[in-house]
Parts: structure tokens; sequence; C-alpha cells
């Protein structure tokens, strides 16, 4: 495959394909601190897209040498400390944003996981010849921001700038993520979708002139949603801790000493979706985990994760997956857990 970067430390590869022109590696982590998968997806050349289902079981560490090509990140899920292996610095990388990383061309880029952290990412790839020559940025001279400093020259030094993620963006990151498709369109699909995502933030990022750029730099929009994740931290711990419990707005307001009105809105402003779809996700995002797992039956999984009916849960998280429980739970045997 042609990949401007090498695949990370600590995995292995697991299977190879294509489809048409699209080709796909999947690697698995190659010890017992992190247990998921890492799907890597080349388009065309230059323009490549990574996806990231992956439990960090205990402290783990990764390492990605870095060709001349921008990464536009998108975390759904699950926060990390990103940085260079022999700088004291590090930046963090929170659940509902997206990063932009620049690093010169032969560096390494480390980034670090705590224990028991669910990772969900997006990461596009682009090359300069790809964004001067298929899509015509050099002519672009209103382009500020990082990609405007990529296309005009090979970065000189590490840096990473954040922002919050948009409802849209959530959303189509959410779709390749959760996309369970194997069929001969994947890769068509998989593609309309990344180029989605990066017309999305080119088109809402050309007017941005945040100087001075560096890696600092944030947007008034992009503090206050930083903010409001802190402020909302243990409101999201108290939902992933209680998943088997029902829960309810006005008892969870009263319970962080919010009105309701200002939790519903607040909720939303920090992770990008609503507070009661979040809940939707992280319980059936268990409840793979633990089918994957393979320790517990189908009905004790729906009862761990808050559904009091079997078939109910089995709907939804069809509806959610594209694959039943069950087979997923025949497919983790097999050992081909499908790409979700």
């Amino acid at each position: 495959m042609d990949m401007p970067f090498s695949l990370p430390s600590a995995y292995a590869l697991e299977s190879a394909r294509s489809w048409g022109r699209t080709q796909g590696l999947t690697v698995t982590p190659t010890g017992r601190a992190a247990q998921g998968r890492r799907e890597f997806l080349s388009f065309r050349p230059g323009f490549y897209l990574a996806i990231g289902h992956v439990r960090h079981v205990e402290h783990s560490r990764e390492v990605y040498r870095s060709g001349d090509f921008i990464k536009l990140h998108f975390r759904l899920e699950g926060e990390s400390q990103g940085g260079q292996p022999d700088a004291r610095a590090t930046q963090t990388v929170h659940a509902m944003s997206v990063s932009t990383l620049l690093q010169p061309p032969g560096s390494t880029k480390e980034e670090v996981f705590a224990s028991e952290v669910h990772e969900r990412s997006v990461t596009l790839c682009c090359s300069r010849s790809f964004l001067v020559e298929e899509l015509g940025l050099a002519a672009q001279q209103h382009l500020h921001g990082p990609f405007g400093a990529f296309v005009q020259s090979t970065p000189a030094h590490f840096e990473l700038l954040r922002f919050p993620l948009a409802p849209a963006q959530h959303d189509i990151a959410a779709a390749l993520l959760d996309d369970a498709r194997d069929d001969a369109f994947r890769g068509l699909y998989a593609e309309g979708k990344a180029f989605e995502l990066l017309h999305g933030f080119l088109t809402s990022r050309l007017g941005d002139r945040d100087a001075p750029y560096g890696a600092e730099t944030q947007t008034l929009q992009a503090r206050e949603a930083i903010h409001a994740r802190e402020g909302l931290a243990p409101v999201k711990h108290y939902i992933d801790a209680n998943l088997d419990q029902p829960f309810d707005m006005r008892a969870l307001a009263r319970r962080f000493g919010l009105s309701e009105s200002r939790l519903a809105r607040r909720f939303r402003q920090a992770f990008g979706l609503a507070l009661f779809a979040y809940v939707a996700q992280a319980r059936l995002a268990r409840a793979r985990s633990l089918l994957e797992a393979g320790r517990m039956s189908i009905t004790e999984v729906a009862l761990e994760v808050g559904y009091g009916h079997a078939a109910n849960f089995s709907t939804a998280f069809k509806r959610h997956f594209g694959i039943t429980p069950h087979g997923l739970r025949k497919a983790a045997r097999e050992g081909r857990v499908p790409v979700m």
C-alpha cells in the first residue's frame, strides 16, 4: 500500500484487502495493554484515512513516524497525551475534538493513553501534492491556518491545533466508525465520507485568521468547548460508570447542581451530541466490548448496559452496528470481527 507513514508501534498486521483502487490494512495490538483494531485505507496517492477502535486496558504508548503530510484528527471518544518522544511538553487530545497536526518529515510522534480509555477516532492524512495538484489549494490566497501553512512550506517543527468537534463532523466520523459493510462499494463509501470531512473542515476554517498561528492557538469557541468538557466531565464519568441504570434528566441535573436546560445545553456544547444520544452510544459501545470478550451471555450483556429486554437490545445493536449481537459474538469466536 502506498502509505506516507509507518504503522503504529505495538501493532501487527491482521488482514489486507482492496476495493477497486482503495487498499485497506487492519492491524491489532500485539500486547495485552490494548484491545481492538486500527484500519488504514488508501484512496489515492496522498489521501489516506485511519479508523481507530481501541480500548486501552492498561497504560499504553504508540509511536508513529511521519512523512510530509498533514493530519486532520477527529476524536469522538477517549483522551490522550501527544507530543514528540524527546520533548517535555505534551498536549491533550480530548474527546469530541478536531486536531490538526504538522510535523517535520521523518520525525516521530508519541501518543500516550491512560488505562481504561476507549478510543474512537478518524484521521485524514493529506500530502502537499494532493492538496495542491488535486484540490488546487495553492491558488487559494485566502487559505489560512494549518492547511495554509502546510501548502506553503514543509513544517519545520511539531505543531498541534485543536478545535471543537461540530455535530456534522461527529455524524460523518461516527458513520465511518460504525460502518459494518463489507461489500464492493465500501471503498467508495469511505472515500466519500472522507471528502465530506475534509470539505467541511476547509470551508469552515478558510476564514479563520487565528494569529499568531502556533501550537497553542485556539478559537474562542474551542476554549469554551474545552471549558464545558472539563465542567461536564463528572457527569460523563457518572454515566459511563452506571450504564446499567436508568437515567433521568431531572435527577441528573439535581445530582450535579444544574438546571435541566443548562445541563442539556452544556452537554451538547461539550461533547457534540445530546445527552441521551451519548447514553445510547455509550451503552452500545460497551455492549460491543462485552460481546467481543465473550464472557457474558447476550441477555447478561443487555442487562449490563441498561436494556431490560434482550429483544430491544438486539434491535438497537443491529440498527447501530449493522450486525446482530449473536452475529458479532460468532464472528469474534471465529477471529473475524468486522470493522465498525
